[in-house]
């Protein structure tokens, strides 16, 4: 009975390690490849194979982490999308950057090659005629725009520290995951409702980023 059972454990991982070679996608590609190593540890186990043992305990525990990773990383996506326009959830994949006092993050018609969020300091983007602060994302619309054009100049009022995700990595993050980028977009979008809002009227207020000084977030 044992060996019946172990023979299907190693079949089952055999399985497991095709699908998530045909997986196109990180969450469903992960949980098979848990599996897969889950059953080779069993399939290990009863043939004294203890490389094949050893490699999948190791290959068991990235997996598990990566699978959290990227659940994490869509959670807080979910949240963001639902809640405030907070863009914490990107910081761990962007690499701080720090600008002085009238120096130009972008300019108007440059190639755009990646996205920010202020963290401190303000900046200014003259052909919107708005100043923004911390908790505020600038330079994403580029990715999606036909040649990756700035729309906007960014201008620093003061010094800058501002956390910078090129469109390379942005990307990968995007096309990993089909949930993560369904409420990458959807963010996008709230944030394009609040620039419209803003120059519907000259009356009317756009809320206030997550951890911003009041100014309205725009797309540049």
């Amino acid at each position: 009975m044992l060996d019946i059972i172990a023979h299907i454990c190693g079949w089952l991982a055999a399985a497991a390690s095709l699908f998530a070679f045909w997986s196109k996608t990180m969450i469903p590609l992960r949980i098979a490849t848990i599996a897969a190593n889950v059953l080779s540890i069993a399939w290990g186990l009863y043939s004294h194979n203890w490389p094949n043992l050893i490699v999948n305990i190791v290959l068991l525990a990235v997996n598990i982490l990566r699978l959290r990773e990227m659940q994490k990383l869509v959670s807080d996506v979910q949240r963001a999308s639902r809640d405030a326009l907070d863009y914490e959830w990107l910081k761990p994949f962007m690499r701080m950057s720090e600008f002085a006092a009238g120096d130009l993050i972008f300019t108007k018609g440059d190639a755009a090659d990646a996205a920010y969020v202020i963290g401190e300091g303000q900046v200014s983007l003259p052909e919107l005629g708005i100043i923004l602060g911390p908790g505020t994302l600038i330079g994403e619309m580029g990715l999606f725009t036909q040649g990756n054009k700035r729309f906007s100049t960014a201008r620093c009022m003061s010094e800058v520290r501002a956390w910078r995700i090129t469109y390379t990595d942005f990307e990968q993050l995007y096309f990993q995951n089909p949930e993560f980028g369904l409420h990458v977009v959807r963010l996008m979008m709230r944030r394009m409702e609040t620039n419209m809002n803003r120059f519907a009227g000259p009356r009317r207020t756009a809320p206030t980023p997550a951890g911003g000084t009041g100014a309205p977030p725009a797309s540049a």
